[in-house]
């Protein structure tokens, strides 16, 4: 016989919403918007033919009907995610279909990849440059993202990666003596890389004007569209541009590239990247596999890298 199963995402939804009795709550540990969980909610009424919440103003309660699912999902999640590996490593689980921005996967990720395939060969990797999670972008198992600090915490359905230090680079060609600059004042006169949409906090030049006591208001120089061409424009000796320590690593590390001053401020990244998974992978081994790992190579590269400068 054919089971009738109730979709899996508004369960998650309302397991969430149940557990804070906020949507608010539940919104932002599963990272999406406050009406995305509601709608979620009332399709899981819908199907159910049930009120499960009480919308009050503000929070909200259970009604006896969601008081009575709350503890029957909660026991059918915990044991969902206590199956034993070996019987999640069935085909169609041993591929992971990943995506991630493209500065990210060109810059760091994808050299990578060969490493986590010789430790994990029964894991294979089908990986996609994507920028957001809007209409139209392709299904994924595990996206990586770039979220807020608030928005970066562990959930069900996400873990928080690695946060990069921010530091101007250029390549050794452009500085006196191809040595990184004793005297801030001095990037007045070089050529800067702005990324374009006008960036703030420690994306923008006028930041770090302001970091590194320097008067100009506004950069001069080239403005491209994102991160990975400024990086690039900044290897082939067009200028300083603002850069992310992962993202620089390996070019710092083979002379490509060197940090523009020989004292940075330390500047930490108000963004977190993140994995997300989706629901039907919750506790699934080989995706675990694949983010711990994906947070330990971080962690590695980022031994390389101190202050903007090479350890």
């Amino acid at each position: 016989m054919t089971r009738r199963l109730p979709p899996f995402r508004p369960l998650i939804a309302f397991d969430a919403v149940a557990r804070h009795r906020s949507f608010t709550r539940a919104a932002e540990e599963l990272g999406v918007t406050q009406s995305a969980v509601s709608h979620q909610v009332r399709r899981l009424e819908d199907f159910l033919g049930v009120q499960l919440l009480k919308r009050l103003n503000p929070g909200v309660e259970l009604s006896d009907d969601g008081t009575n699912l709350q503890g029957e999902l909660a026991t059918l999640l915990d044991g969902i995610a206590g199956l034993e590996p070996s019987l999640r490593r069935r085909p169609g689980r041993q591929t992971l279909r990943v995506g991630a921005g493209s500065s990210l996967a060109a810059w760091w990720l994808v050299r990578r990849l060969r490493t986590f395939r010789a430790l994990h060969s029964e894991i294979e990797i089908d990986f996609l440059p994507v920028e957001s999670e809007a209409v139209g972008e392709p299904s994924l198992d595990v996206r990586i993202l770039w979220t807020t600090l608030a928005e970066s915490r562990a959930t069900s359905l996400q873990a928080p990666l690695f946060r990069e230090r921010v530091f101007p680079v250029c390549a050794p060609s452009i500085l006196p003596r191809a040595r990184p600059l004793s005297d801030p004042a001095a990037l007045l006169d070089l050529p800067l890389i702005q990324k374009r949409h006008t960036p703030s906090g420690e994306w923008s030049w006028a930041y770090w004007f302001r970091k590194l006591g320097l008067k100009r208001a506004e950069p001069r120089g080239l403005v491209l569209g994102d991160m990975g061409l400024c990086l690039t424009a900044a290897v082939e000796g067009a200028g300083v541009a603002i850069g992310r320590s992962l993202l620089v690593a390996d070019a710092i590390s083979d002379g490509r590239l060197v940090p523009a001053l020989a004292t940075a401020p330390d500047v930490l990244s108000t963004k977190v990247h993140i994995a997300r998974w989706s629901p039907d992978l919750i506790g699934d081994h080989n995706t675990q596999v694949l983010v711990s790992w994906l947070a330990q190579a971080a962690k590695e590269t980022s031994r390389g890298v101190s202050n903007g400068s090479p350890s």
